[in-house]
């Protein structure tokens, strides 16, 4: 990992907006982004995925985050923003899979901060997506929290503004306040 760069992991059930997130953060920020390696999985597309998927899922997206590392080293931007991250994998293979997914470690630690989406805004629908019931969304994020603040050793910030200039709001403060507490500078 290049250091000087800060790692932002954007995390949360299907359609709580971590692309949408991603991309207009990166644009405020002047930062590089990992979009989700599984969204362009030839697998993941034709809906086949299984268990034994999501641990190579978990390594492109590892080689997507450190790629965009390299651009940011490049560029001289001061942050990564990965629209994904080791939660979302580990979630999806308890929820679809009832399974732990080991191998995991690697993305896990990538982040230095992590940004929870709420999955307060409309489900859009998308061939990816597969949990239209806001119940279960509600049931999946608490599992999120829950995996988060059992992290004591990582920082995070839950996102539950429910427009997304109020979430980019959000997750500004949040990096701000993350780069001051933890003296990096910008």
């Amino acid at each position: 990992m290049i250091k000087g760069i800060t790692r932002i992991a954007i995390s949360g059930v299907e359609s709580t907006g971590k692309t949408t997130l991603a991309l207009a953060l990166s644009k405020a920020l002047g930062a590089e982004v990992a979009l989700e390696a599984a969204r362009t999985d030839l697998r993941v597309r034709a809906g086949i995925v299984e268990l034994t998927d999501l641990k190579r899922l978990a390594k492109a997206q590892w080689h997507t985050c450190i790629a965009a590392e390299d651009r940011a080293s490049k560029s001289q931007s001061s942050a990564v923003i990965s629209d994904t991250d080791s939660t979302v994998i580990r979630m999806w293979g308890r929820w679809v899979f009832h399974a732990e997914i080991r191998g995991l470690e690697r993305l896990e630690k990538w982040a230095d901060i992590t940004l929870l989406c709420a999955p307060n805004i409309p489900w859009v629908a998308d061939p990816l997506r597969s949990l239209p019931d806001l119940s279960d969304r509600q049931k999946l994020h608490e599992r999120y929290l829950d995996e988060l603040q059992n992290r004591s050793d990582h920082s995070w910030a839950l996102i539950d503004g429910v427009t997304q200039e109020k979430r980019l709001e959000q997750s500004v403060r949040a990096v701000q306040f993350f780069r001051n507490d933890s003296g990096v500078s910008e």
